[in-house]
């Protein structure tokens, strides 16, 4: 009979602590980011927006270039040098300023729609945890190694593993994939 009970006191113990087991997965982050089809969609626009960019660029630099060819077919000490050379002066700086201006720019998009994508991973990561009870989530960070580890020398190649986070993972907990058809399929929707 004391066996009994405290075989009864183990399976009790047993069950109570497995339901209180924090489910855990991974998801990769970066691998989630690059296949997304937002991502994607977003690379696709900003390549076109550079193409048109840089044609502009193209057109203000060739302004440029020709009031310079212009005003240097001039005699430097003729009044008409002058007032090119100013109106060259207020065009290249207009120029400069406008170039930073929309590098800046660029630069400030790129930066909010990458955090703006980054929350949209993190949000859809919660939702297939939730919907999978798990408790616990890690971001997964697995940078590769190269081919022909003669390409890295040793410092790289220490960096490369201390940015490693898992060391072992059976595939099983990882829901990045889950991740990714869930992004797409609301982005898809429009929502």
């Amino acid at each position: 009979m004391r066996f009994a009970v405290a075989l009864f006191a183990l399976l009790f113990t047993t069950a109570a602590l497995s339901a209180q087991t924090p489910k855990i997965a991974v998801a990769n982050p970066a691998k989630i980011f690059n296949e997304i089809q937002e991502t994607k969609d977003l690379q696709a626009k900003l390549a076109d927006d550079l193409k048109t960019l840089q044609a502009t660029d193209h057109e203000k630099s060739t302004k440029v270039k020709d009031m310079q060819a212009n005003r240097d077919t001039l005699k430097p000490d003729s009044p008409q040098y002058n007032d090119i050379n100013k109106q060259l002066m207020q065009a290249t700086v207009e120029y400069e300023v406008w170039s930073r201006l929309q590098q800046a720019d660029v630069q400030r998009q790129q930066k909010l729609q990458i955090k703006n994508l980054f929350e949209k991973i993190t949000a859809a990561t919660g939702d297939i945890a939730k919907q999978r009870g798990i408790d616990l989530v890690i971001a997964e960070n697995k940078p590769e190694f190269p081919d022909n580890i003669d390409q890295i020398n040793a410092d790289n190649l220490r960096m490369l593993i201390s940015q490693r986070n898992i060391l072992y993972d059976s595939g099983t907990l990882d829901i990045s994939n889950e991740v990714i058809a869930a992004m797409d399929a609301k982005y898809k929707s429009g929502k």
